[in-house]
């Protein structure tokens, strides 16, 4: 589950422009370094990136909901 091998092409028009990443620092399940290698290769490739890493929290961590409804709507143009 690399998603590295899919981030090769400059040009994508399949791909998100989007990036929402949230990680918890004490997640057991997913690296540290996996989200923040896609965030630059993503910030690399000139695609909007938003990530974070939740200090101390585990898998799964939702600590920001009402800021993704924000970025949700501010990249979809559906703000008040």
């Amino acid at each position: 589950m690399n998603p590295m091998y899919h981030l090769v092409e400059k040009v994508n028009g399949r791909r998100s422009k989007h990036w929402w990443i949230r990680l918890g620092t004490k997640d057991s399940d997913t690296s540290l370094t996996v989200a923040s290698n896609l965030a630059a290769r993503l910030h690399e490739l000139g695609e909007d990136v938003d990530i974070k890493h939740y200090w101390d929290t585990g898998h799964g961590a939702n600590e920001d909901a009402g800021d993704f409804v924000t970025w949700m709507g501010r990249v979809t143009g559906c703000t008040k």
